[in-house]
């Protein structure tokens, strides 16, 4: 998973004037890995999020989804105002609490962050994936907010990679160039 991160951090330009990225853990609690103003350069915000420790314990999706609210995108970890907000949600199972989850998804979609939501694995409780995701359910999917990956190794696919690159397309985010995203980048 997480050098599925890495590599979704590669199709971007890096900086302050660029995409940021930040990146949050959740199972049982949630912690800030990594800020959005924490890293100026691809290189070490790969290598950052390749050295990240897994935090097993239970799925509380929508602890997860409320620290991104309150803190992740807050100015302090280095939101900027007007710059388009997305938050990739990757779970590999259903939540603990699921209408928790759904109105926590929901609060942080009414503030105007987008929402990516990816399910991974057999156990995933897809009503909940596609309602976190924004435009919601069915319409979630055709739009590509949302994704079913059977395990973790499709993470790796160029065509996951790509999909999550043209939604971040959709809303602003800056790509860099590559042969296959030729076309897509947007200032």
């Amino acid at each position: 998973m997480l050098n599925t991160v890495a590599s979704i951090a590669d199709n971007f330009y890096i900086g302050p004037y660029n995409t940021q990225i930040g990146v949050d853990v959740f199972s049982t609690s949630v912690k800030t890995s990594i800020k959005l103003k924490d890293y100026n350069n691809r290189y070490y915000l790969e290598r950052a999020i390749k050295r990240i420790k897994y935090q097993g314990g239970l799925t509380n999706t929508y602890r997860g989804l409320n620290h991104v609210h309150y803190n992740s995108f807050s100015y302090r970890y280095g939101h900027r105002y007007n710059v388009p907000r997305i938050a990739i949600v990757l779970t590999d199972g259903k939540s603990q609490h699921k209408s928790k989850t759904l109105n926590a998804a929901r609060s942080l979609k009414n503030v105007g962050v987008k929402i990516f939501a990816v399910g991974i694995g057999s156990g995933v409780d897809w009503s909940e994936v596609n309602g976190m995701a924004s435009t919601r359910r069915k319409r979630a999917v055709k739009r590509g907010w949302s994704a079913r990956v059977r395990n973790f190794r499709k993470l790796s696919k160029p065509s996951f990679r790509h999909q999550i690159t043209e939604v971040a397309c959709s809303v602003g985010s800056v790509i860099k160039q590559h042969d296959r995203f030729d076309g897509l980048r947007v200032n």
